[in-house]
């Protein structure tokens, strides 16, 4: 994507969604050389959302040298896939933080049944192990909440990710690291689609990303990370020059 390109949906997706959540950081929350790892399903595979954060970092906060985003997402996988190798992937790897993104293909791949609660249970348990041995090998955590199925909410995978949405919620508050609410940040751009726009405009299936939705992810994190709308706003634009 070009940077140009980036500034402008930066722009205009934070003139959809209106100023950050009141709770954002107020203050930048990278230090000098921190390394973020984003772990995940074939979303975070894709890398855009990545390579629009890094964009932003290496625009914005030159002086701070952060290294570019290590992504290790993996297409296909669910948390219970994510559990057995977040100490090789992400604990080994000695950041300074992590972004975990799963739960599409918990709830996506088992459209076909019916919602299983113990399903449920389950992925909850494993996210918050998954956080549990981030924070002890003092690595932050940002929770990322999934995203979509169909970019209509009243699809049935919609409606059955909100439970994994808030499952993921609950364990942030009791755990205390962020979490970014991907899916209501997804559900307030999408209530503004044009009538005469039939497609998908922020994803290619209704599930893996098209530049605007990589963009909108990318400005949860950097929300996440107190980076102020104006400077995620201006920063692509700025590196083009």
């Amino acid at each position: 994507m070009h940077s140009a390109s980036l500034a402008k949906l930066f722009a205009s997706l934070i003139a959809i969604l209106g100023p950050a959540p009141a709770d954002s950081p107020k203050e930048l929350q990278l230090k000098p050389g921190d390394q973020i790892v984003a772990i995940g399903d074939s979303i975070t595979a894709g890398g855009g959302y990545l390579s629009a954060c890094d964009a932003v970092f290496a625009a914005d906060y030159p002086e701070l040298k952060i290294p570019k985003i290590i992504n290790v997402g993996i297409s296909g996988q669910k948390a219970e896939d994510l559990l057995p190798r977040f100490k090789k992937d992400v604990v080994d790897k000695k950041p300074q933080w992590v972004t975990l993104s799963i739960g599409i293909n918990d709830v996506w791949h088992r459209l076909g049944q019916p919602h299983d609660p113990k399903v449920l249970e389950r992925y909850s348990e494993n996210v918050a192990k998954m956080v549990d041995m981030a924070q002890a090998a003092n690595i932050k955590v940002i929770l990322l909440s999934p995203t979509v199925i169909q970019e209509d909410e009243t699809q049935e995978g919609n409606k059955r990710l909100l439970l994994y949405v808030a499952a993921e919620k609950k364990i942030a508050e009791e755990k205390k690291c962020e979490f970014v609410d991907l899916h209501k940040m997804f559900a307030t751009v999408n209530a503004t689609k044009p009538g005469f726009f039939s497609d998908n405009w922020l994803t290619s299936d209704g599930v893996h990303m098209k530049p605007g939705g990589d963009a909108l992810m990318a400005l949860g994190i950097l929300r996440a990370l107190g980076v102020p709308d104006a400077k995620s706003a201006a920063a692509p634009a700025a590196a083009s020059n």
